[in-house]
């Protein structure tokens, strides 16, 4: 192991919970605390036990060790970073580029979001074009994103 807070976050939850991981088990958590790619066949003890958290709905989740654990460790501000901005964040980030250059192109939003897949973005767009907040002018290709009519103050 190479991180004694989580050797010690561990024996916290086995303690309160009154339960004992499995190598299997630890192993498996280690490889989420370092985001390494692993089959989570434990994904449901440890979301019903608190240790892990999952981000985001869709086939794209991810699996990230819990707030209780960087807090824990002191590392809140990682948890922040990890889980990423709320989706709620992402459409006022969308709506205030928007206002300050007056449009929106994908390739901005692209910039703004490297972390979010194109699929990810274009879902936020939609979501506000449905909310008439903004809309879509020119060619699929070569076009932009405007505020809509009563949302340009």
């Amino acid at each position: 192991m190479k991180d004694k807070d989580f050797v010690l976050f561990l024996e916290k939850v086995a303690k309160e919970k009154q339960i004992l991981l499995s190598f299997e088990q630890i192993y498996e958590l280690e490889c989420i605390r370092e985001h390494k790619a692993v089959d989570l066949r434990f994904k449901d003890t440890f979301l019903d036990l608190g240790i892990i958290e999952r981000v985001g709905r869709t086939s794209g989740a991810k699996y990230i060790l819990s707030h209780a654990y960087y807090k824990h460790a002191g590392k809140p501000g990682i948890y922040t970073r990890i889980r990423g901005v709320s989706r709620k964040r992402n459409k006022e980030l969308i709506v205030e580029h928007v206002k300050r250059n007056g449009k929106g192109y994908m390739r901005d939003f692209a910039d703004i979001f490297p972390d979010l897949t194109a699929t990810t973005i274009h879902n936020l767009l939609q979501e506000l074009k449905r909310d008439e907040i903004i809309r879509h002018e020119g060619t699929r290709r070569t076009g932009y994103w405007v505020l809509s009519g009563q949302h340009r103050n």
